[in-house]
């Protein structure tokens, strides 16, 4: 008899007789995260509270807990994210709340200009669950360069950064109310992010001074490239020049 991957009981069947939970190969094949990411659309039943406590505890633990075959207990990662960009714009609509325009009111200006930058700012902003998949590649496309000798294959690094977005998104949304009121709290809105994703980067390898050093680095410069890919594509889809992206709105 072979032990259920989830809950460690012996037996012999198709599905374990104790928590349900179906026999599963170790890792994860890309198949699987596109298979999930269709059946997060629709579906949601898993202990996500379980889940965003176990990520906070031990992202890594967390990821390889996941990969070696314990899924019931965990909310899939597709569906954290999708949870995660609901919860967002869910956040959003009540409040009527846009950061690129409150990051502008914020700076000093009177009143939000039109102009071809503020353009592609807005459209990133409202359409930021096409992007992120973009921010998720390549996080794991850096994670598999720079720290080549873990044994993690790409798809299950990005199933362990779709894990950290999902959960920054949850967290960060939760700070968006306070905003209405203190505005510069943003600021912690983005410390918030990063410090998810480079904790997350920490604790998927061995911990040396020399991986810490990597994944400090590897976050916050993964993300400056994501948003100036980002802002090249958009611009490009709503035809507007670059050079019109460094033009300063007047005060």
């Amino acid at each position: 008899m072979l032990e259920c991957a989830n809950c460690g009981h012996p037996h012999n069947h198709s599905y374990c007789p104790t928590c349900g939970q179906g026999r599963v190969a170790p890792g994860v094949r890309l198949g699987e995260v596109l298979g999930d990411f269709l059946s997060g659309l629709y579906n949601v039943d898993a202990p996500i509270l379980y889940t965003l406590r176990s990520f906070f505890a031990g992202p890594g633990k967390l990821t390889h807990s996941y990969l070696a075959g314990k899924r019931k207990a965990y909310t899939p990662p597709v569906r954290l994210f999708l949870l995660g960009v609901g919860f967002y714009y869910l956040m959003r609509w009540v409040l009527q709340w846009d950061p690129v325009d409150a990051a502008v009111l914020d700076a000093g200006l009177s009143a939000v200009p039109d102009t071809p930058a503020m353009q592609v700012n807005h459209w990133m902003s409202r359409n930021v669950n096409l992007l992120l998949p973009i921010l998720m590649t390549m996080l794991a496309s850096f994670d598999r360069l720079l720290f080549p000798r873990t044994t993690l294959n790409w798809t299950e690094r990005l199933v362990h950064y779709l894990f950290a977005v999902g959960t920054y998104l949850i967290a960060a949304t939760l700070l968006i109310p306070l905003y209405q009121f203190w505005p510069g709290l943003q600021l912690l809105g983005m410390l918030t992010i990063f410090g998810i994703l480079i904790a997350a980067a920490i604790a998927l390898h061995r911990i040396t001074v020399w991986n810490v050093v990597k994944a400090v680095v590897m976050v916050p410069v993964t993300f400056m490239l994501y948003v100036v890919l980002c802002t090249v594509l958009v611009a490009l889809l709503l035809d507007v020049p670059l050079d019109q992206l460094m033009q300063r709105p007047p005060r």
